[in-house]
């Protein structure tokens, strides 16, 4: 009599058995990766070195101005003399900084530029004896106007242009000036010359909606733009990791090791995770050296920083709206690098050579600049806040900062993670479906075919 034959029970494709080897075994050969290790430490550094960056830019822009005083070639002139009829007054110790350098043939020398306040001369006199190298720009208060007039003589040799030129470089020295003598900080200064935007048009709603809104517009405009960046740069990063070392561990054959005591759901989110874990490391390194740099500037260095509060890729964002903002941009870069993890793993396990690798990063890099670019255009209008906060890609860039700078409640916010989550788990359920079969597979179909393929098989 036969014995009946046992059935195999099916595998469980959601099985998570081998995951913390695997987790192990993707960190540790990560960080023995000479080429991530070298992109990783690029990056800490040079997140690291930002503010120092952009504190540079910024001093050099301020001494390129503060310099024009030594830099006057294009004025061609013997002598200039400024003649102040004004209430403010010129310091009479005023001297224009050294010359650098040797100067172009005609161009006028620091030394001989004159400043004179209305008591030290007379116009008339001065005018009479202008040379034909000679210029006097004469600045007095018409009305509510200050005017600057550039005077030379009948016979004059000076040029137009170099008479331009000699009364923007009065101007600027007059301004400065006025800014010293009327005690006005930088603060005072920039809220006085701050433009006033008259553009706006939008209904009444949109109006009382508006009101509400928790920070001012320039302020949301910044925080997009900073936190859209680092959402970008961290998923692109992320992914490009995930696909290359799927890709080489399916090309060296490894892949087909482990899944023989490694699940293949298993094998997938440990490869994701570990390579997360990999970047989120970085990334917080590079805030940890960002913090301790621009404590040093400000503390030890003591350097004026107030200026580049918003400049360039600002990491203080994950600090500066409280542990509500930190939660919220937490949860949102988590849950978009899992769902690009997932995604980037299905794309480099379906890889059939070496070659495809790039393609599959492109994809990825495609769907992240479509949410960034998106973002930028049509975020920063109130009236696109709701559709950017619901719609992915571009609501991984956008629905955090929608709902810290007052743009949409905290129903809208919830609404757009559980979307994302319900991607993420679409995600997994098609990994789980298809990775094993796509990782011991060397089918030339195109991409995207070859993984419906493997989900229907």
């Amino acid at each position: 009599m036969k014995k009946p034959v046992k059935q195999r029970s099916k595998e469980n494709i959601y099985s998570l058995t081998g995951f913390g080897k695997v987790f192990r075994f993707t960190l540790m050969q990560t960080l023995k990766n000479k080429g991530f290790l070298v992109t990783a430490i690029l990056m800490i550094f040079m997140m690291s070195m930002m503010k120092p960056l952009m504190y540079g830019m910024s001093k050099s822009s301020e001494n390129a101005a503060k310099r024009m005083d030594a830099s006057l070639e294009n004025i061609e002139a013997d002598n200039l003399i400024v003649y102040n009829e004004t209430q403010y007054e010129f310091n009479k110790e005023m001297e224009t900084a050294p010359d650098m350098g040797e100067k172009p043939a005609g161009a006028i020398r620091s030394e001989n530029i004159k400043f004179l306040n209305k008591e030290d001369a007379k116009e008339e006199d001065l005018i009479a004896g202008l040379g034909e190298k000679d210029i006097l720009v004469v600045i007095r208060l018409e009305g509510n106007v200050y005017k600057m007039n550039g005077i030379i003589a009948d016979q004059s040799k000076v040029g137009v242009k170099s008479l331009d030129n000699a009364t923007s470089f009065v101007e600027g020295r007059f301004n400065a000036i006025r800014q010293e003598q009327m005690k006005l900080d930088s603060k005072a200064i920039q809220s006085i010359t701050a433009g006033v935007a008259t553009g706006s048009v939008m209904s009444e709603k949109a109006y009382e909606s508006e009101k509400e809104n928790t920070m001012s517009t320039s302020e949301y405009n910044g925080l997009i733009v900073g936190f859209s960046i680092i959402i970008m740069i961290v998923s692109s990063l992320a992914a490009s990791y995930i696909i290359a070392s799927v890709n080489e561990e399916k090309q060296s054959k490894l892949a087909e090791s482990l899944l023989v005591s490694v699940r293949p759901m298993a094998l997938l989110l440990g490869k994701v995770l570990g390579m997360l874990t990999f970047v989120a490391g970085t990334i917080i390194l590079g805030v940890i050296g960002s913090s301790i740099v621009n404590y040093v500037m400000e503390n030890v260095m003591k350097l004026d920083m107030s200026t580049l509060s918003k400049a360039g890729l600002n990491l203080a964002i994950f600090t500066s709206y409280g542990a509500k903002g930190l939660v919220v941009f937490l949860v949102e870069i988590l849950v978009g690098l899992c769902s690009f993890g997932v995604l980037s793993g299905i794309l480099g396990s379906a890889c059939g050579k070496t070659e495809d690798q790039q393609n599959a990063t492109t994809l990825i890099t495609t769907i992240t600049m479509i949410g960034y670019f998106a973002t930028i255009f049509l975020g920063m209008k109130s009236e696109y806040a709701l559709i950017g906060t619901l719609v992915p890609p571009v609501s991984y860039f956008m629905a955090p900062v929608a709902y810290i700078g007052g743009r949409v409640g905290l129903e809208m916010l919830l609404a757009s993670f559980a979307i994302q989550i319900v991607i993420l788990i679409c995600l997994v359920i098609l990994a789980a479906k298809t990775y094993r079969n796509l990782l011991l597979s060397d089918s030339s179909k195109p991409r995207l075919a070859a993984i419906f393929a493997a989900a229907k098989n």
